[in-house]
């Protein structure tokens, strides 16, 4: 058997290895997050905002691909979808892309998220990006929620 004679069995697994990175990291990010903080970079300085209130959000990520945003009593849904194992992208109900995000690092407990910022001034060398901080809220009932 020739390399091109095999060439549909290389993309074939190559395709389900994507698909199972995929749905590994869907497992992962399903679950409550807290922000813990946010950092912002312009143009080599840095501030982060760490002091928790009332108005910083939970994100729900269900299953479903639903996202679900909780502040105070309020909350706003939206669509979420990972086309790479390293990239997370918000969509409203048909689709429309509304936000994107670099995945820098995703475990049970953590989350860290990087978007970049459009420069606030013309002009070229500007680099502007926002990082966000999260932990998981483990599930009622689980052991590392401890005892009821």
């Amino acid at each position: 058997m020739t390399l091109f004679s095999k060439l549909p069995f290389i993309i074939i697994a190559v395709a389900f290895a994507n698909l199972t990175a995929c749905n590994t990291r869907e497992r992962e990010l399903t679950g409550v997050w807290r922000t813990d903080s946010i950092s912002n970079f312009v143009n080599g300085f840095s501030f982060t905002n760490n002091t928790f209130d009332e108005h910083w959000s939970t994100f729900e990520y269900g299953a479903d691909g639903v996202m679900t945003e909780r502040k105070k009593e309020k909350f706003k849904t939206y669509r979420y979808q990972l086309p790479t194992a390293d990239s997370l992208v918000y969509t409203d109900s048909t689709g429309h892309r509304l936000s994107g995000f670099q995945i820098v690092k995703l475990s049970d407990e953590h989350l860290i998220l990087k978007k970049a910022q459009k420069p606030y001034l013309p002009g070229k060398n500007q680099e502007l990006y926002e990082v966000r901080f999260f932990t998981k809220i483990p599930a009622a009932g689980s052991p590392a929620a401890g005892p009821q």
